[in-house]
């Protein structure tokens, strides 16, 4: 709903200048003059009318706040008003708002996907290999909003299912043993006829080698075994390239060395799992046998592998192609690949291998250096009211312990196997709502509450040590507190932070969506490809924002700044000189002003995934600056309204065709604040890659109008969206509480925001410091 808001102002300064509640109508001229045209008896747009004030409600007063705030009202065309003006009436319009504003969410969040696999990890003190304990849950189905959004997290009992099943798998990890003495190693020479997987294998010379000729879309494991006992594992592959030189030509790799590649992976009835992990490669020597190591945790049911990573995925497509151009004879395409590949002649496994026993996971699994004597009631008390008080992140009560104890002596009675009774206790309280919710009451946050709430926003993960230490602390989560702002400082140091700093900028500038429409693999845009463009985008930009929230940078460095993350082949693709050796690592970089990429709007990231991977539409861009980049996004389009569709035949241009359709009165006052937008980012093609023509007719235009001022490019635009931070900074605060919080923010969260706003303006919105404040302000500490 869009309210003239100029009008508004007027009458919201005609009713701070008088307790009379008639006294607003006494200001009928004005009325006239800036809203009745528009919110009047003859036309009430938006079923507004503000020549009745005495029939407006706290809901559009925080419409009212919201315009005003956010720069969006009054219109650019309109007449502004003085900016001491603008704030009093902004300040008066959110206490009219805030009068009956109160928060009506439950209190209660599930943990989304990704916090539940931190959450788990972390409970139960599983390494880092490739078990997932997420990979047996459902996918959140978040339609909007972040993944932390409580309204989207629902449940149901097939969930509930899956949660008790991922609990006891991910047990089975943890607890794989519960016996005083640890596992000792062995040695397995593996037999070469007892390698399996795909990559057209052979054996040669009675079973002493093994040879792999394609990668063929799988790997070559050791055995069809898997790994019983969980542990770090010393791999030895002694290994040399073979056949190059079989056929007159070269097939892949045609040039450099082998590459033999080590991971570790799932089997799955028989067949190679989707979810192997490369974790090493090294470069092969022809014809010479070199002796290779690697070391790595594997889990139960995983095994290690080897694979030719550089090899041909389908040979014959070569074959065939060079048969066709006479290069090779008819006959190779009938005969058995012999061409280049990797010759084994030794794999063998050592493992597992424990520095210290209990293991990791065991330890923390059972909180406790040893393992209890299970015999003894008191000590199954312990260990239950132990484990339950960590899942549940809170104390737990006597009658929470007292049926998890009975549960646990009942499942001995039927097993007879203490770990397989843990195994099915710890998993029930592993699917319980204390578990799989974060429970929030109304009001203040006790310091409980709120060490979950900080460490869910800042690790996506249950609280450490540390934190639990303080969740009984007197005064913790008063806003403000000290010792609450020392805490906020060290999680933001912490590693784990990368949760934060990857998460919230995947979600709030729609990093996510990259690679959902990428271009055609054979059209101008191949680059996008060979290049490996899209994860060096994503990286770029996570890159970036770290380095914001590191170095508290101010927030204007969004928006426009002179540096950048760029590794060889991105450096290529901006036309960037790159010094160095190594071409995938990133570099910190200094952009010359011709580069055109500083800020946001400069990554190829953004560019691309406001794309369609064939062309660019000013309006999708336009539509992606207003929504996510400055949170004021336009209302959906009227249904009558046909789609704006491209001219194919290249007659008229973007701009012919948009300033068509924004004849329509209908389209005009959304479009006349997001083209311009638009507009200025067609001087970036599809992968963002810099243009100055769409095809050898047609020149791209970049020129616009916004917030009344003219601009030429992308440079001047960025100048004019950093005259004024405080509408910028306005939505990132709301976008990192909501985050937070899991739930959209309300009038009565609007006086915290804009105290917060007033501190930034005068610390020059230094990012890091934004962040810091908001996490021990009353948005933080109260529900």
């Amino acid at each position: 709903m869009r309210i003239s808001i100029f009008c508004v102002a007027i009458m919201l300064c005609s009713a701070s200048a008088s307790s009379n509640a008639a006294e607003p109508f006494q200001q009928q001229a004005f009325f006239r003059s800036y809203c009745v045209k528009c919110h009047g008896p003859g036309n009430s747009e938006g079923d507004v009318r503000l020549d009745q004030t005495s029939s407006l409600d706290t809901q559009t007063w925080h419409k009212v706040y919201e315009q005003l705030a956010s720069g969006e009202m009054p219109p650019d065309s309109e007449k502004q008003p003085p900016g001491s003006e603008r704030a009093a009436v902004q300040k008066l319009a959110l206490t009219l708002a805030t009068k009956n504003s109160r928060v009506t969410s439950t209190g209660l969040r599930r943990l989304n996907k990704r916090e539940y696999t931190n959450t788990v990890r972390d409970l139960l003190g599983l390494n880092a290999g490739p078990f997932d304990p997420g990979q047996y849950i459902y996918e959140d189905d978040i339609e909007q909003g972040f993944d932390t959004q409580a309204e989207s997290l629902v449940i149901s009992s097939e969930l509930l299912l899956e949660y008790l099943g991922a609990g006891e798998k991910s047990l089975r990890q943890a607890l794989f043993s519960i016996e005083r003495t640890r596992p000792e190693p062995r040695v397995a020479n593996v037999n070469m006829r007892r390698m399996s997987g795909t990559g057209g294998g052979r054996y040669v010379n009675k079973g002493k080698h093994h040879i792999i000729s394609r990668i063929g879309g799988g790997k070559v494991f050791a055995s069809n075994g898997s790994i019983a006992i969980p542990g770090r594992y010393r791999i030895t592959v002694t290994a040399s390239g073979i056949d190059r030189d079989t056929y007159p030509i070269r097939l892949a790799p045609a040039s450099g060395p082998i590459v033999l590649g080590f991971g570790v992976g799932p089997t799955q009835g028989g067949s190679v799992a989707s979810t192997s992990t490369l974790l090493e490669r090294v470069d092969l020597q022809d014809n010479v046998d070199q002796t290779f190591q690697f070391e790595s945790w594997i889990d139960a049911g995983y095994r290690p592998y080897v694979s030719f990573v550089n090899g041909a995925t389908k040979p014959i497509t070569q074959i065939r192609a060079n048969v066709r151009r006479g290069r090779l004879p008819a006959s190779a395409q009938k005969q058995r690949y012999k061409g280049p590949g990797i010759r084994f002649s030794q794999f063998k496994v050592e493992g597992p291998i424990h520095d210290e026993w209990p293991a990791k996971s065991i330890r923390t699994t059972l909180a406790a250096k040893t393992v209890p004597d299970l015999s003894k009631n008191a000590e199954r008390r312990k260990l239950l009211q132990r484990f339950a008080s960590r899942a549940f992140r809170r104390s737990v009560t006597a009658a929470q312990l007292a049926a998890y104890v009975t549960y646990l002596d009942k499942q001995f009675a039927e097993t007879s196997d203490w770990r397989e009774s843990l195994i099915r206790t710890f998993a029930s309280i592993m699917a319980s709502p204390d578990f799989l919710y974060i429970r929030e009451d109304p009001g203040q946050l006790n310091s409980t509450a709120l060490v979950n709430r900080l460490s869910y926003f800042f690790w996506s993960t249950m609280p450490d040590d540390e934190l639990f230490r303080l969740a009984d602390a007197d005064g913790f989560s008063q806003p403000g507190n000290q010792q609450l702002r020392q805490q906020v400082e060290r999680m933001l140091k912490d590693p784990r932070s990368e949760q934060f700093l990857t998460s919230f900028a995947d979600q709030w500038l729609s990093l996510d969506e990259l690679g959902t429409m990428p271009p055609d693999t054979k059209g101008p845009y191949k680059a996008y490809y060979r290049q490996g463009l899209n994860s060096a985008m994503l990286q770029e930009t996570h890159l970036y924002f770290r380095y914001v929230v590191e170095e508290n940078r101010s927030v204007r460095d969004f928006i426009d700044s002179n540096y950048s993350f760029v590794n060889q082949p991105l450096a290529k693709h901006y036309g960037l000189p790159f010094k160095g050796t190594d071409g995938e690592r990133f570099r910190k970089v200094t952009l010359p002003a011709k580069a055109k990429r500083g800020g946001l709007l400069g990554h190829a990231s953004i560019l691309t995934l406001t794309s369609n991977g064939v062309e660019t539409s000013p309006i999708e861009r336009g539509v992606w600056v207003l929504a996510d980049l400055m949170g004021t996004p336009p209302p959906p389009p009227p249904k009558a309204v046909p789609a704006l569709t491209p001219d194919l035949n290249g007659t008229e241009t973007v701009r012919d065709m948009l300033v068509k359709h924004r004849s329509d009165p209908a389209c005009f006052k959304c479009h006349q604040r997001m083209d311009p937008l638009g507009f200025a980012l067609e001087a970036y093609d599809p992968i963002g890659g810099l243009r100055t023509k769409y095809s050898r007719t047609q020149r791209v235009s970049t020129q616009g109008n916004y917030l009344g001022k003219k601009f030429n490019d992308i440079s001047e635009l960025k100048q004019i969206l950093t005259i004024d931070l405080r509408p910028f900074a306005r939505n990132l605060i709301i976008r990192l509480a909501e985050y937070a919080k899991g739930r959209e923010l309300i009038a009565a969260d609007m006086t915290t925001v804009e105290t917060l706003l007033d501190r930034a303006a005068d610390n020059d919105y230094r990012f890091r410091d934004m962040i810091v404040d908001l996490s021990t302000s009353a948005l933080m500490t109260n529900r």
